[in-house]
């Protein structure tokens, strides 16, 4: 169980474990409605909870510590982990368009030096 993404107003939480499981979802639904929260969205078929809420009168991590203290642990740096993955991902692959691209600007440099010697 963890956090997807966290922005001030809306926080989406994943269940892989309670995927097709509707009455331990709607626990947790039961456990998040609170002042404050005017929404929550649940997807049975992948788990995921979507909440819908005012910043300025509950926190998410008020409404991740409610789930954590009713046997709902949420990982929440795994949306942190997921995302440095992606930024390596990204880097290598523009490194490795970066130096195909340099090596080619040699290549075609030196190539057209050698055509130009035998000339």
């Amino acid at each position: 169980m963890y956090m997807a993404h966290d922005v001030p107003g809306r926080l989406r939480l994943k269940f892989a474990k309670l995927r097709h499981n509707p009455y331990q979802l709607n626990k947790i639904r039961e456990l998040l409605t609170m002042g404050g929260v005017y929404k929550i969205n649940i997807n049975t078929v992948t788990g995921s909870v979507v909440v819908m809420y005012d910043p300025l009168s509950v926190s998410s991590l008020r409404l991740i510590a409610v789930l954590n203290d009713n046997g709902y642990p949420i990982d929440t740096q795994k949306e942190n982990k997921k995302l440095v993955e992606a930024h390596e991902k990204i880097a290598a692959t523009v490194g490795k368009a970066t130096f195909s691209w340099i090596a080619g600007r040699v290549l075609e440099a030196n190539g057209l030096s050698l055509i130009a010697a035998f000339i």
